[in-house]
């Protein structure tokens, strides 16, 4: 019986010193925010408001913020000089039906055309009342590196 308690023992922490080696590993490869794999654009939401994103120069990178159209709000969106907005499109919401009045994604694809801090600023806004009327904003710095 001692035996069995002893096998049972030395195979318990066996197993422990396992699993502490495979969750010991320096990364896991998913990437920081605000970071993405050398061959995978980065992708700015609302949850990145305010924040610094780095990007090489010359890549392309998107900015996806949720708005609702048939509201009359929509996002007014602005970029430094460093920044060109190459497209921009809505993605519908993921259901079955498409539901009348749902709010949406709206997605811009932007390059990096210009070393150093650039900008980006989108102002959620119905048009016909001006900047002052803003419900929302999102702002992100673009550090651009050679």
């Amino acid at each position: 019986m001692k035996r069995i308690a002893l096998l049972l023992t030395i195979a318990g922490l066996l197993s422990a010193l396992i699993l502490v080696t495979g969750c010991t590993s320096e990364t896991d490869g998913t990437p920081a925010p605000g970071e993405a794999p050398d061959d995978t654009p980065v992708t700015l939401n609302e949850t990145m408001n305010e924040s610094t994103v780095v990007v090489k120069l010359n890549s392309r990178f998107y900015l996806e913020l949720e708005e609702n159209p048939s509201t009359g709000y929509s996002w007014n969106l602005t970029t430094t000089d460093g920044l060109r907005v190459i497209s921009e499109d809505h993605i519908a919401p993921d259901t079955a039906t498409p539901v009348v009045g749902a709010p949406t994604t709206r997605r811009w694809e932007l390059e990096a055309v210009a070393t150093g801090l650039q900008e980006v600023e989108g102002l959620y806004l119905r048009s016909w009342e001006g900047p002052g009327s803003a419900v929302d904003r999102f702002i992100a710095e673009i550090s651009v590196e050679p």
